[in-house]
């Protein structure tokens, strides 16, 4: 009875582990996704500034102000915001990773037991999974890529991963909102520039825009 009681919450637990990294798997790849989205926002407002000093100075105040605005619309920063924000209460939903982990080792020590198992028995059969599984280790390093099934991971790979791509996760969440920042600063600084002159909001216009692409992220 005891037996059984136990394989039940190891099973539990391994399911857990499974669907957060599931979980982990899809938050990491929209994160990247928005990520390389809004590098992509800051790389096309230094390249439209630096094509702009071609033109008279009576256009290119147009054109600083209209690359100002596209930049660092309200839409945007929304946009990065509500990601960040979605990620996060992804991460508050799925219990957290710190109990999630502590929840994994109780029935860590029992996993490698269940492997040695587990190989026996496709041993038995030919060793055709034993040799697949040693495959894509090797080819996947577990730790280093993103696993599409989660099957074929053991209880330590699993947790290992896992933390990696927290970690990621965090990183990600950190950048956007550095991002998020700098747009909010240059939107609001654009918004002070409206009570210069042309002349010396012209060169706060450039100014504004050189000081924001300067720092990358």
């Amino acid at each position: 009875m005891g037996k059984d009681g136990d394989k039940k919450g190891g099973s539990d637990s391994r399911e857990e582990l499974k669907a957060e990294h599931s979980r982990l798997v899809a938050e990491e790849n929209n994160l990247n996704v928005k990520y390389e989205e809004v590098k992509a926002l800051f790389k096309r407002l230094e390249d439209t500034y630096a094509a702009s000093k071609e033109s008279f100075s009576v256009n290119r105040y147009g054109q600083l102000k209209d690359m100002i605005k596209n930049t660092a619309s309200d839409q945007v920063i929304a946009g990065i915001r509500n990601t960040i924000q979605q990620s996060q209460n992804s991460g508050s939903k799925s219990g957290g990773m710190t109990s999630l982990l502590k929840r994994a080792q109780d029935f860590s020590s029992g996993s490698q037991q269940q492997e040695q198992e587990s190989s026996a028995k496709t041993s038995g059969k030919g060793g055709k999974m034993s040799g697949f599984m040693k495959k894509l280790k090797n080819i996947t390093g577990f730790s280093d890529e993103p696993i599409a099934d989660e099957d074929v991971m053991s209880n330590t790979d699993l947790q290992r991963d896992n933390g990696r791509k927290q970690r990621a996760i965090s990183r990600y969440q950190s950048q956007l909102g550095k991002a998020a920042a700098k747009l909010e600063k240059l939107q609001q600084t654009y918004q002070s520039s409206k009570a210069h002159a042309p002349p010396k909001r012209y060169q706060d216009l450039k100014d504004m825009i050189k000081e924001c692409v300067a720092e990358k992220f």
